[in-house]
């Protein structure tokens, strides 16, 4: 899991911003999916850009706190 640092507007206070590695796959895009670890459904969190071939999407798990990006060819 890699985390990025960013000033929240609280001091010297850090927040972590979870990103987890992505994965290459070929999959119907949608707002849910099952979580991996929990079985729970994770929310389609945020969608990136990577580069003018594919973004990167980024679910998240709210009951387990953890989450999965995935490559997805656009």
């Amino acid at each position: 899991m890699r985390c990025v640092d960013t000033l929240g507007g609280h001091g010297d206070q850090m927040l972590q911003t979870f990103r987890p590695t992505p994965t290459c796959t070929r999959f119907q895009t949608s707002i849910e999916m099952p979580c991996i670890k929990c079985g729970a459904q994770m929310r389609l969190a945020m969608i990136e850009p990577r580069d003018q071939n594919y973004d990167v999407l980024t679910y998240r798990c709210t009951p387990c706190d953890s989450g999965e990006s995935f490559l997805k060819a656009r």
